[in-house]
């Protein structure tokens, strides 16, 4: 029931704000690492926003909520800003046209493979048209695609012998080395001291 309440909630507070052309960001690009995300594994998605027609501003915290997926773990790892207003650099209220936000996502093994869709709420600082900082949330949809587990390869262990014969031939090639400092260091004074 709790799951069910947070979804419905999810789900209207997108279908709201799909309904609101002045969001200020806009999700412009998402880059998932692989291109999909194995069960069992984990994988980075970096999605861009774009500003239009305003500014967003750096340095208030970004939140994002994320639907909720039992088999699926997202995380906010990073923020990051670009395309400055270059008046603002070094004031108070440092406005930006993008936003970057690097999520890592985590599957389980009960996750479905194929493809998936997570809906998430972000909450970030905006100017508005009378120079106030205020909070706007837009809805955003990370569509991936989920692969079987990766197969199982056992690092390669050299076996004993060819351990034994490594070490042997270090001791062989170190022995003529140890012969001639043994002659070299009398004759010339450059002892090395330990």
């Amino acid at each position: 029931m709790k799951h069910l309440l947070t979804v419905l909630t999810v789900m209207a507070s997108w279908t709201a704000q799909a309904q609101q052309p002045g969001s200020c960001l806009k999700l412009s690009k998402i880059r998932i690492a692989d291109h999909l995300l194995h069960q069992y594994g984990e994988t980075r998605a970096e999605l861009t926003f774009k500003a239009r027609n305003c500014y967003v501003i750096e340095g208030h915290p970004v939140v994002v909520t994320f639907e909720d997926k039992p088999s699926l773990q997202a995380v906010v790892t990073g923020t990051g800003f670009s395309n400055f207003d270059q008046e603002s650099v070094g004031t108070a209220t440092v406005k930006a046209r993008e936003m970057s936000l690097a999520v890592t996502l985590k599957a389980l093994p009960s996750l479905p493979v194929g493809e998936h869709s997570l809906h998430a709420m972000v909450t970030y600082q905006r100017l508005d048209g009378s120079g106030a900082v205020k909070p706007e949330t837009v809805a955003i949809q990370i569509p991936f695609k989920v692969a079987p587990p990766k197969a199982y390869s056992p690092v390669k262990e050299h076996s004993g012998f060819l351990k034994g014969l490594q070490i042997t031939g270090e001791i062989v090639a170190g022995i003529p080395l140890l012969l001639v400092m043994m002659v070299w260091c009398p004759i010339s004074g450059d002892c090395p001291t330990c």
